[in-house]
């Protein structure tokens, strides 16, 4: 997955901290849209980088493409637990069941934090190009 960011410091030979707009669905093309009001999130990465950089430069940013696949994981495991734990207990009360669920909804948020800490310090960031 590649994404352009601008270089905010240079803390090593070798290495850039490059900040990098959030994307989400709506492609936050505020100009044409004025839909929601918001401002897209910035995140601080940390990249290794074979090319010399300097403060304020635009760069593409390459990721592993495990982040979709853990994406996936973060989102779609509580709400799978939750079916599950629904769906699997027939026998028991509605409460009882619905109990359940809630608790395999918590043990998939608890897991997809355990995951989200897990990728942070396994992912890798390399910067390609100079924009």
């Amino acid at each position: 997955m590649t994404q352009i960011a601008t270089v905010t410091a240079l803390p090593g030979p070798g290495t850039a901290e490059v900040t990098v707009a959030r994307q989400t669905a709506c492609g936050h093309d505020c100009e044409n849209c004025a839909g929601c009001g918001t401002r897209s999130a910035k995140v601080v990465i940390r990249a290794s980088a074979a090319i010399p950089l300097a403060v304020g430069d635009r760069v593409e940013v390459y990721s592993d493409s495990r982040v979709l696949g853990f994406a996936a994981l973060v989102y779609l495991g509580p709400v799978a637990l939750f079916l599950l734990g629904y769906l699997l207990p027939a026998g028991l009360p509605e409460g009882a069941r619905y109990a359940c669920g809630g608790l395999g909804f918590l043990l998939g948020l608890a897991g997809a934090a355990a995951c989200d800490r897990r990728v942070r310090r396994t992912i890798s960031y390399q910067i390609t190009r100079k924009l």
